[in-house]
């Protein structure tokens, strides 16, 4: 490919644009590409249609403008509400494009007899896509993702390719916006996390224990909680013989969960000061029990929820007023979600929040209204672009999760991968992908109309004055119709969409 002058010239002043945006960071945050750090400033008390677009950012994978307009319409309350109960939302274009999918509905066995192993898992990360893109139930997906996060599962391990679906259709989907203590059972009898555990081998004679600390490292109390290394022995020795049929025995489902007593370790176990009787698999409800009721789970779920909805660095004052509405509640997520979007801790925390790769890709799809069309190879392109931004679901390899801070993810080449996304999206170089700007800004006539119509389809508000300029200096150079991707592209590169 050649690069004439013009286009050179076109580049440097686009760069220059974008270089310039990113010294014009929101107001609560500094944020440049060459230093990508974030740095705080004091919150500034939000109006009613501040509030409103902040809390549809954090709580959506990116809200477009006919959700902003609903949500204005019925009062954010009343919209919040009907998100937290999804089953009153009608959803039906997304559902029907699960048809599309062939193995989210087979059985374990089923997909463990495909000649395309890896067909299971780009399906259920496609139709995952799908769902955060199109699903109207977006508080509901974005509880999934957060839970599906929390009891991490990485897809690649051996049986995990054939079990991962089923985890996410049958525990975390139906759990989401549930009790905590039925998520923790859900998870802890999946299939696919005792196989990515290692618990499914686990046997009385030599226990793995791998489950039982992830369990309440990372499920449950969370590692400062004082639990010492004979809690761990004693919950990996109370789970012995919660396993997983395997492909050679044909008298039971493969891949189902069951309890064989035969490699169960037998007698009493003391878990954090309690005893739990010998009584093969009663001993691990009875752990899950204590553990999702333990002062510590409140606290560390409490956190976790605060890091990803409030802050990086949530106060403890924050973080313990949440944990008593956890314990109150029993764990009721509904009951947390409404106690933390009413916290003056949230409602200042606009600017405080760095999208991780995976919000930024979905949100990006979903305010410019692209249209998706896969197929197989498609799928693979699409994931292809995640993939480059750093965040493929369910492909994370640690128990911990993909990482939930700014730090991690605000890297000067991460910020330009985000732009190199951003360009490709808006001018249709994206494999089964298409964004009509034409339709989207047909309504304006002029370099100040087009900024501001594309602020407010991407961003849910005006840029600010410093940054607005920017943009219509940039807009008013050379001829606005050509214009256009690029200015798009460059909102969806600037630090004011990399917020949620």
């Amino acid at each position: 490919m050649t690069i004439t002058r013009r286009d050179f010239l076109k580049m440097s002043g686009m760069f220059a644009a974008w270089t310039a945006l990113a010294s014009c960071a929101p107001s609560e945050l500094a944020l440049t590409p060459t230093a990508p750090a974030l740095t705080a400033l004091p919150p500034l008390p939000l109006d009613d249609e501040s509030l409103l677009v902040h809390t549809l950012r954090r709580f959506t994978f990116g809200p477009t403008p006919a959700m902003i307009e609903k949500a204005k319409r019925i009062g954010l309350s009343a919209f919040i509400e009907e998100q937290l109960f999804p089953e009153s939302i009608p959803d039906d274009a997304t559902d029907k494009m699960m048809d599309q999918f062939t193995t989210l509905d087979m059985t374990p066995a089923e997909r463990f007899k495909l000649e395309k192993k890896g067909l299971p898992v780009q399906e259920l990360i496609s139709a995952t896509i799908l769902r955060q893109r199109h699903s109207e139930r977006q508080l509901f997906e974005t509880m999934v993702d957060f839970w599906g996060n929390h009891f991490s599962i990485y897809i690649a391990k051996g049986g995990c390719k054939v079990l991962k679906t089923d985890d996410d259709l049958k525990a975390i989907r139906p759990n989401a916006l549930g009790k905590f203590r039925d998520l923790l059972h859900a998870s802890a009898h999946s299939p696919a996390m005792l196989v990515y555990l290692d618990q499914a081998t686990s046997v009385g004679d030599a226990p793995n224990e791998n489950y039982g600390r992830e369990l309440m490292e990372l499920h449950t109390i969370g590692v400062d909680s004082g639990y010492t290394h004979h809690d761990v022995e004693e919950v990996s020795r109370a789970l012995t013989g919660w396993t997983v049929v395997g492909a050679r025995d044909r008298k039971k489902d493969f891949g189902a969960y069951y309890f064989n007593p035969d490699i169960h370790n037998q007698g009493d176990k003391h878990v954090l000061g309690i005893m739990i009787p010998s009584g093969g698999e009663d001993e691990g409800m009875m752990i899950l029990d204590l553990l999702a009721s333990h002062p510590s789970a409140a606290q560390f779920i409490s956190h976790k929820l605060a890091v990803r909805f409030i802050s990086d660095s949530p106060s403890p004052e924050v973080v313990d007023s949440l944990a008593q509405v956890f314990t109150q509640s029993d764990g009721d997520t509904r009951q947390f979600l409404r106690a933390l979007i009413q916290s003056d801790a949230f409602k200042s925390s606009a600017g405080q929040k760095f999208k991780k790769p995976l919000d930024f890709f979905i949100s990006a799809l979903r305010v410019t209204d692209a249209s998706i069309k896969l197929n197989q190879r498609n799928g693979r392109m699409l994931q292809k672009h995640l993939e480059l931004l750093g965040q493929v679901p369910f492909t994370w390899s640690p128990p911990n999760g993909f990482p939930d801070y700014e730090e991690y993810w605000s890297t000067t080449s991460g910020l330009l991968d985000r732009w190199n996304f951003g360009m490709l999206l808006v001018t249709n170089q994206i494999r089964g992908v298409e964004v009509d700007l034409n339709q989207l800004t047909k309504d304006a006539a002029s370099a100040q109309d087009v900024v501001d119509v594309l602020s407010l389809q991407f961003l849910g508000q005006l840029l600010p004055d410093n940054a607005r300029s920017i943009l219509v200096d940039f807009a008013s150079s050379g001829n606005l119709d050509a214009n256009i991707p690029s200015i798009a592209g460059l909102i969806l590169g600037s630090p004011h969409f990399q917020m949620r």
